[in-house]
């Protein structure tokens, strides 16, 4: 084994990203299904849409759970994926300023260091760092945006 592994990593930039894609992609498609098609998440999300003052409730309890659906799926499929990455990331930003930093008033932080940590902590945070790995470096090229334009370009 090279010892070089050990300071730079295995120098797998495209296995890295579309891990990266894939594993958001499956997530946000997963979790908009559910917010679509399942009685009880979709009334939790109207809920805390509600609870956080969303305005449009009727409107947006179909738009954001389709955003995930759809977006995810692009996102796991690499199809438009910079395009999709930025409508989960709005989502996600979303939900990180109007839920998810209530939270960290819940764990009363003890510092300010523990609560940077609190909010690294918030999965809504973790989100919006992986998307835009993907707006930034991109999906990588193992996408099916590659095979299209591999086949557009014959």
């Amino acid at each position: 084994m090279d010892p070089s592994v050990i300071t730079v990593g295995m120098n797998a930039p495209d296995a890295a990203l579309t891990l990266n894609r894939v594993a958001l992609g499956t997530f946000f498609a997963i979790s908009g299904y559910h917010k679509l098609f399942n009685d009880s998440r979709h009334a939790t999300l109207i809920q805390t849409l509600r609870d956080d003052g969303v305005r449009a409730v009727p409107i947006m309890q179909w738009l954001v759970p389709g955003v995930e659906f759809s977006a995810g799926c692009a996102l796991t499929l690499g199809l438009l994926s910079a395009l999709a990455a930025f409508g989960l990331f709005v989502i996600s930003l979303g939900a990180f300023a109007l839920d998810a930093i209530k939270r960290i008033r819940v764990w009363q932080p003890i510092d300010h260091a523990d609560w940077v940590g609190d909010l690294l902590y918030l999965p809504e945070a973790l989100y919006c760092l992986g998307l835009t790995v993907v707006m930034l470096a991109g999906p990588g090229s193992w996408t099916l945006d590659a095979v299209i334009a591999m086949l557009f370009a014959t």
